[in-house]
């Protein structure tokens, strides 16, 4: 003998269903945007810390080469300074450059918007 009983389980409705979505969807609308300005100020802050680094090999070289510093960022481009290659820049991609004046990379490379 079998039974055949129903469970009776409330169901959500259409509307609940659809309420629920919409709650979903604001929340997606509020931490999208944030998510995306963090990780734009963390490249930023990545920048900002290879141009610090490139300054430093920039000097050490001025120091191995009796005070003259390399004239084109290459010139540091060795084992010696940047093991694994000098960085780019994580915002736009494009290569650093050293200021003809100062010698050093003097910010953001000139494609940054």
């Amino acid at each position: 003998m079998s039974s055949s009983r129903h469970s009776q389980r409330p169901a959500l409705s259409l509307i609940e269903l659809l309420a629920v979505v919409a709650i979903l969807g604001a929340l997606a609308a509020i931490i999208v945007p944030r998510i995306t300005v963090a990780s734009g100020s963390a490249r930023e802050a990545v920048c900002q810390h290879n141009c610090k680094h490139i300054n430093t090999a920039v000097d050490r070289y001025a120091l191995d080469n009796d005070g003259t510093f390399p004239t084109d960022i290459s010139d540091i481009n060795t084992v010696y300074y940047f093991p694994e290659g000098i960085p780019v820049c994580p915002v736009s991609g494009s290569a650093y450059a050293l200021n003809s004046t100062t010698h050093h990379v003097d910010g953001h490379p000139t494609t940054h918007p």
